[in-house]
């Protein structure tokens, strides 16, 4: 698309595509749009020109508008997403679609990338925010693109590359509140007139973003950082044809964690989640949560261009190391709460590690032609170590849950094709299809212990306390020698959990009290009832499926164009935990893989209105939601005698959509920008087991038709005011940005009323399943000055959610719980830049 014949203005700050340039600073004649290129259709183009919604922040944008390092504040300026942090798990919903899956059995809806390349377990991301050319967010399947879980859309995180412009960097400092400091540095290096190297590093730390209101408790909050991360890349062009791009990455993550805080208590209390004053004060006990995360990797890629076509081979290892202990708490303070035990070391303990390869091939086309294509072959490979202890200190009748996979292993494979073709000067098609894969399993153990202990004399009388958890006590399930528990005995069980241990706390008494029952000579103690422990958990998954898109675009003049869309996109299935069957025998359910189809229409526009140049992108959709997976209780068996919780495949939805884009760029460098997205989704059939009231095969179902998608707000508006002026001594800019958003549900009940297990009557409104979120706007600023040659140097100041909104981005609601998981607090501070 031509832009208007006009000198360039390099201090626009492009909202609506997310642009802000921001470095230096000049007088234009005339105000003009900025062109912004980005590569969301694994090629370079003009936004513009793309026949789709996406948006592009470049990282001035980030930190002018106080996104820094925290990636949740990402979905502040951008329509339709909503990104929520479950102890360490990102989960990104686009336009009302993604997943809250997590586990190691779990794939997310959103594929995240970083410089292109897919990146299955998205931990440590927000420390991977600097030093960046750009991040783009493209909404909608990108399932011929960009493959495997990118059924709502892609998020991808590009940075610098090296380049042969000198040596060049900058160093910035960054002060705020919470007590944040934050080191930024980066350094390019050309060696030759063909090898160059850059690198680059992030430190951030902070203290607990939410607050101990527990009485007379020392513990740290959740919320602290302490984070650095480091990046070296190279770029070497090998010959006049020939290059390679090599990046290594580490990203260190401690802190205390970001648990959930329960509500429920809160809730029953008489209080609502907007009126109980700060949710993110919490009665703290135990010990401190602990967050210790290491997340690195490598990738290469060699590009050779024979002329017309070029190849493109690429390839990525990446590791990651994840260990979370919970912060635990007795839920959010609240008027007339219980007394709470300092000494309850209940808590859960993460551990995932995962190493992944991915090998990619790919041929474009690379001349001037009418013809523009790509093909290629994606091969994904994972091999992952998962396990959850979940540890009840106190408990009279001691229960716990371990989920704990030493083999857990997935793999993908996919060939694609796509391409477009301009029929004349005013109309191009394109299409594109893609054939993919899927393959998974996982061995290892998964259950819940149950057992008591009795004194000799009092057999049936009152149980022996247990305790675990207390300080000294350190959890390594996965260091186990074995894992093969079919057939075990009771006490082969106990011994099992023993060698869980490596380190016992200094009140624990459960090791005793095992060690006893399993020593014949003890006789302290005895066991007469074991309820249950982990069984034997294996399972596999095969599938495939083919994701397409056909469209058309059509320019109406240099400055307009139309377009229409067809595209897929699917996440995989998988299968569900292991189950003893009433004959005996163990099965592991499957479900089968989500599908979207989108049908899109839409329109791109540029236009002089005498001295304002403007811009206005519409954009209209509709998706197909299909094989929506929910967990939802089911009987077992044909008896109907016992039931579990289960991943399954149960709805299917409709989401309409219309997203607008504005622009206008006014004299003096005053921007306005404008995006309003209207969304409106529904369940159009599906009934799910009502886990809010119980566990159990006779738990009554709950029609879910009519029900909105979680997350999915009917109307979001942003908008922002900017301005850079220009002064004899440099230049000064500032922008103010805010979000609406109207209210939306946590949950797929949507505040539901139910009819209870007994069948006799319906209970509205319970107060501790709320699961709504009241509309709020979301205010965000940032000013900042350049001064010096060149702009060498740069101070601003920034501020994030400057109201102190509070708002829930995810809830875990079922029987006994609602669980939140919030947005991040007020956070402003002061930043200094300097460029060399």
């Amino acid at each position: 698309m031509n832009k208007f014949p006009t000198k360039p203005l390099a201090a626009v700050i492009a909202l609506s595509t997310g642009m802000y340039t921001g470095s230096h600073f000049a007088l234009a004649e005339e105000v003009v749009l900025e062109e912004v290129i980005v590569t969301v259709e694994r090629k370079e183009q003009s936004l513009q020109d793309y026949a789709g919604v996406a948006q592009a922040f470049n990282q001035d944008a980030l930190d002018k508008l106080g996104v820094g390092t925290q990636i949740q504040n990402l979905q502040n300026i951008v329509p339709g997403m909503n990104i929520a942090n479950q102890e360490g798990n990102i989960e990104v919903y686009i336009r009302g679609v993604g997943s809250s899956n997590n586990t190691e059995l779990g794939d997310p809806g959103a594929a995240t990338h970083v410089n292109g390349v897919y990146i299955p377990r998205p931990r440590g991301v927000g420390s991977m925010f600097f030093d960046l050319e750009r991040v783009e967010v493209n909404k909608g399947p990108q399932g011929t693109l960009r493959g495997r879980n990118a059924t709502a859309g892609s998020l991808n995180i590009v940075a610098k590359k090296p380049d042969f412009d000198g040596v060049h960097g900058n160093v910035d400092l960054t002060v705020g509140n919470f007590s944040t400091r934050g080191v930024r540095a980066a350094v390019n290096l050309p060696v030759s007139d063909d090898l160059a190297f850059r690198a680059a590093l992030l430190s951030n730390e902070h203290d607990p973003y939410f607050e101990n209101a527990s009485p007379n408790s020392s513990l740290k909050a959740a919320g602290e950082e302490d984070n650095l991360s480091v990046r070296l890349s190279m770029l070497w062009n090998i010959g006049e044809n020939t290059s390679l791009y090599l990046v290594a990455d580490q990203v260190d993550e401690e802190g205390t964690g970001y648990p959930g805080a329960q509500t429920r208590s809160a809730l029953l209390g008489g209080s609502s989640f907007e009126d109980v004053g700060d949710p993110r004060r919490v009665l703290y006990r135990g010990q401190e949560g602990e967050l210790d995360s290491v997340h690195k990797g490598v990738m290469a890629t060699l590009t050779h261009d024979f002329g017309s076509v070029a190849l493109e081979l690429s390839g990525s290892f990446r590791d990651l190391d994840f260990y979370q202990r919970n912060a635990s708490n007795d839920g959010i303070f609240y008027p007339g709460h219980g007394e709470v035990n300092p000494e309850n070391y209940s808590t859960q303990i993460w551990d995932t590690r995962s190493e992944s390869k991915i090998f990619e091939a790919r041929l474009y086309s690379t001349d001037e032609g009418p013809l523009s294509w790509t093909s290629g072959v994606f091969y994904f490979d994972e091999d992952q170590q998962a396990g959850l202890f979940s540890l009840n200190d106190f408990g009279t009748w001691y229960s716990g849950t371990e989920y704990t996979m030493p083999d857990v292993q997935g793999e993908s494979t996919a060939f694609y094709i796509d391409g477009s073709y301009d029929i004349d000067d005013k109309l191009s098609v394109y299409g594109g299809v893609r054939y993919t894969r899927e393959e998974k399993s996982r061995f290892g153990i998964g259950g819940n212990w149950a057992f008591a202990f009795f004194t000799p004399d009092d057999v049936w009388g009152t149980a022996i306390p247990s305790r675990i958890g207390s300080p000294g006590f350190v959890w390594n399930g996965l260091g186990r020698s074995d894992f093969n528990v079919e057939g075990a005995s009771q006490e082969d069980m106990f011994r099992f959990l023993l060698e869980g241990v490596s380190s016992w706390g200094s009140d624990d008494t459960l090791d005793d009290q095992l060690n006893c029952v399993l020593d014949p000579n003890c006789n302290d103690v005895v066991m007469p009832w074991s309820g249950s422990s982990p069984i034997q958990q294996r399972g596999r998954y095969k599938d495939s499926f083919v994701d397409f898109r056909v469209g058309a675009s059509y320019q109406l003049d240099d400055d307009s164009m139309v377009y229409a869309t067809i595209s897929t996109g699917h996440k995989s299935g998988g299968f569900n935990d292991t189950l003893v069957m009433p004959d005996g025998s163990l099965s592991s359910q499957q479900y089968d893989p989500e599908s979207l189809v989108m049908y899109e229409v839409g329109s791109k526009n540029e236009f002089q209105m005498g001295d304002v140049a403007a811009r206005l992108n519409a954009s209209a959709f509709y998706y197909d939601y299909s094989d929506q997976v929910f967990q939802v209780i089911e009987a077992i068996g044909d008896d109907d005698s016992a039931s579990s919780l289960q991943n399954v495949n149960v709805a299917n939805s409709e989401i309409f959509g219309l997203e607008l884009e504005g622009k206008a760029v006014f004299a003096n460098q005053l921007v306005i920008d404008a995006n309003v997205l209207f969304l409106e989704t529904e369940i159009k059939d599906g009934s799910l087991a009502d886990t809010r009231q119980a566990w159990g095969p006779d738990v009554p179902t709950v029609d879910l038709s009519g029900n909105r998608l979680p997350v999915a707000p009917e109307v979001t508006i942003n908008l922002a005011l900017s301005q850079v002026l220009d002064t004899s001594w440099g230049s000064f800019d500032w922008i103010v940005s805010a979000q609406y958003r109207s209210d939306y549900f946590l949950s797929i009940w949507n505040n539901k009323d139910y009819d209870l297990v007994d069948g006799q009557s319906v209970l509205g409104n319970d107060p501790q399943y709320t699961d709504d979120v009241d509309g709020y706007v979301n205010l965000d600023a940032g000013i900042g000055a350049n001064f010096g040659e060149d702009a060498r140097f740069r101070i601003e100041l920034f501020g994030a959610n400057l109201t102190d909104e509070v708002y829930s981005s995810k809830g875990i609601i079922d029987h006994g719980n609602n669980l939140r998981f919030t947005n991040l607090p007020r956070t402003y501070g002061m930043r200094l830049k300097v460029n060399f």
